[in-house]
């Protein structure tokens, strides 16, 4: 995930806050993320839709 989300969400400012909230926060957003299947260091840019992530 690069933190940068729809509607100036920044996943890194909302780290501190209960996951309920983080998940309420970014549900109806898209976020960007790399992604690299291969593990080879080709990373891919995408986006998905807040409300497949999840807090951890």
């Amino acid at each position: 995930m690069t933190g940068r989300c729809t509607g100036g969400v920044d996943l890194k400012n909302i780290q501190g806050l209960p996951a309920w909230q983080q998940r309420q926060m970014v549900r109806y957003k898209w976020c960007e993320l790399w992604h690299d299947p291969a593990q080879n260091g080709n990373f891919k840019a995408g986006w998905v839709y807040g409300k497949y992530i999840k807090p951890y």
